[in-house]
């Protein structure tokens, strides 16, 4: 029947979307946030890093997290490209520095490659009590492009790594105890964690990847609809041929027919409907693993790194 050769047909077409679905990723650590900060403060400054990281990995962007969050070993007394590349294990390292000037926290981020390569810096604030996820979130996108655009490492020794200047702290806290330490460490998992769920960036691929799944879902119910119709036509049509085989038709049967070919017509409609839909649905969900942003020379950032 011909819903029969649609139903195969979506399954065919969603077996052909998923490569384009899948994307290729860069497993990232996070290096404990460097700056003379309360471990509160410090914890939040974590906690969005983390959530900005994850939230990328669920809008199928270039990072996915490695844990602890954060690190627990040290590149003491200095971070160097050397020590802090080793740490990546073959993926990346986020180095964040941050410090608080009239209340307001400011965060630099820069990513440290496997090859020792260091991407340009990116920033946000935040005011402590009061987290905003978009800048932290923001920042991990430009965090992404700055990867995509890094140039090869030069040859000549890299030099230890410079902190980026950051505002004088109106405040010095002293470095926070061990016991300090582990607390705040167990903040910054226990805010990642409860902010993981509650926001996601905004990006171009954001509404394709939303609408695929819900043109997907919706294509599917369509497609259930139109099979329980097919399977109702067939069912009236066998109980009349039965009938008219053992000579029991009466006059009342002729709307039967009549409900037995409106049964068909709906599902073949349905099924042809919900197959479209589907089928879109499945275009849209494959098409947001590639960003649509410009990179202002008339490319598409992020196909290559992503594909």
């Amino acid at each position: 029947m011909l819903h029969a050769r649609v139903f195969r047909l979506f399954v065919l077409a969603a077996i052909l979307a998923l490569p384009g679905i899948a994307r290729a990723q860069v497993v990232v650590g996070l290096y404990p946030v460097q700056g003379n900060l309360e471990p509160k403060v410090r914890a939040d400054a974590e906690g969005l890093i983390v959530s900005g990281v994850r939230a990328s990995d669920r809008r199928r962007g270039t990072f996915i997290l490695r844990g602890p969050v954060p690190l627990k070993a040290s590149c003491a007394p200095q971070a160097t490209p050397e020590c802090l590349a080793a740490l990546g294990r073959g993926g990346a390292i986020i180095y964040a520095e941050a410090a608080m000037n009239d209340g307001v926290v400011s965060v630099t981020l820069s990513l440290i490659t496997g090859k020792q390569q260091r991407t340009n810096p990116v920033h946000f604030r935040f005011i402590p009590g009061f987290l905003d996820l978009r800048p932290a979130h923001f920042a991990v996108e430009q965090l992404e492009k700055a990867l995509v655009e890094l140039e090869p490492a030069p040859s000549a020794p890299q030099a230890e790594l410079q902190p980026v200047p950051q505002p004088q702290p109106v405040e010095s806290a002293p470095r926070p105890s061990d016991e300090a330490d582990s607390q705040y460490e167990a903040d910054s998992t226990s805010l990642a964690e409860s902010l993981d769920d509650t926001a996601a960036p905004s990006s171009t691929s954001k509404w394709m990847r939303s609408t695929g799944i819900y043109a997907s879902i919706g294509g599917a119910l369509v497609l259930g609809a139109g099979g329980f119709f097919g399977l109702r036509s067939k069912s009236l049509n066998n109980d009349l041929s039965r009938r008219y085989s053992e000579g029991l038709l009466v006059t009342s049967d002729r709307s039967r027919y009549d409900q037995v070919k409106t049964y068909n017509t709906l599902a073949n409609t349905l099924m042809i409907g919900g197959g479209v839909i589907a089928l879109t649905g499945l275009s849209f969900w494959g098409l947001s693993a590639v960003s649509f942003e410009s990179n202002g020379r008339g490319g598409n950032v992020n196909v290559g790194g992503r594909w």
